[in-house]
């Protein structure tokens, strides 16, 4: 009988330990999103500090997990699959998906919350489970074909979406040119979102990070400036260029945006009159981090939206 009420206690402690070791995790990894939250709608950068911090601590965190398991795999399994995340994520910001910054912070996030497809790969010990499923968390209703860090993305870019749509027919109707747009809409949708997520900047009010959308010029001598610049050692041009059906057109390389040496040349062309229009159109920025805690917050409460949104469908249909 005592030995019996013993592994009971021993079962219980550690499943309370397990479950207190997840919580300090998940609100840990909150307390980070709010830090960069604040960088970001401030200051429009997350410090590249924080991300290294993060990374550190889910260093720690699963040494300590895979310690307290007696288990390596546990860390081995969590260093390979945010190695495969870091590659994924690194070709999306090379695409342009999203920035340096979100980049960097989202690979050392997905460091610590690896143990969360740990469950998945059966290689995690029962308590883990147990301590799981006592949460009550909604991550098993994720699509099993993705690590669970993606579904915080995908939660985040639906929520941005919305969040796009919401904040575009506030501005219609704000403006009192709904039927401008609705008609415009009929022959030409893109021309209208175009207009309603770009603003004209003056060419002494750019800075670094906004993203040009389009600007047209005639003189061909641009674009052997701008190809000069890039050839240049060490050059950090992110501009691109090429010949329209009548005119020229100039715009970001990427959603890097404007370089200091951009602005620089910008100004440079025009002063020399290469270029004559001092307005530039420059894409609307949306700090994309608190959509990405908001995602992450929305992946504990209710799992995947897409998931979710794909049940209903099927029920649907």
């Amino acid at each position: 009988m005592n030995y019996i009420l013993s592994n009971l206690y021993l079962h219980i402690r550690s499943l309370l330990v397990v479950k207190s070791l997840i919580l300090m995790n998940f609100s840990i990894i909150f307390l980070f999103l709010l830090i960069a939250d604040y960088y970001d709608l401030k200051f429009g950068i997350i410090p590249n500090k924080l991300s290294l911090i993060l990374l550190v601590y889910g260093f720690v965190f699963n040494i300590a997990l895979a310690s307290s398991f007696n288990d390596s795999s546990i860390f081995l399994f969590s260093l390979a699959l945010t190695a495969i995340i870091m590659l994924i994520s690194f070709s999306l910001w090379y695409m342009g998906f999203w920035g340096g910054g979100d980049f960097k912070l989202f690979v050392a996030l997905s460091f610590p919350l690896s143990i969360l497809d740990l469950n998945h790969l059966n290689l995690e010990n029962i308590y883990f489970n147990e301590a799981l499923d006592s949460l009550n968390l909604a991550i098993s209703n994720q699509m099993v074909f993705y690590p669970k860090v993606f579904s915080i993305v995908f939660n985040s870019i639906l929520m941005a979406f919305l969040f796009i749509f919401i904040s575009i027919l506030y501005r219609i109707i704000k403006d009192k040119k709904l039927r401008h747009y609705s008609l415009l809409a009929l022959f030409n949708f893109n021309s209208v979102f175009g207009q309603l997520t770009t603003k004209s900047v003056d060419i002494d009010d750019l800075s670094e990070g906004m993203v040009l959308k389009e600007y047209y010029f005639k003189d061909n001598g641009v674009i052997s400036k701008i190809n000069h610049e890039k050839d240049k050692e060490n050059s950090n041009i992110n501009l691109k260029t090429f010949k329209g059906a009548d005119l020229y057109h100039l715009s970001s390389m990427n959603m890097m945006g404007l370089t200091e040496e951009d602005i620089i040349l910008i100004k440079e062309l025009y002063e020399n009159e290469l270029i004559e229009n001092p307005n530039f159109k420059i894409k609307i920025g949306i700090p994309f981090m608190p959509f990405i805690t908001a995602g992450y917050l929305c992946f504990l409460i209710f799992g995947d939206l897409i998931a979710i949104v794909s049940s209903y469908i099927k029920i649907l249909f």
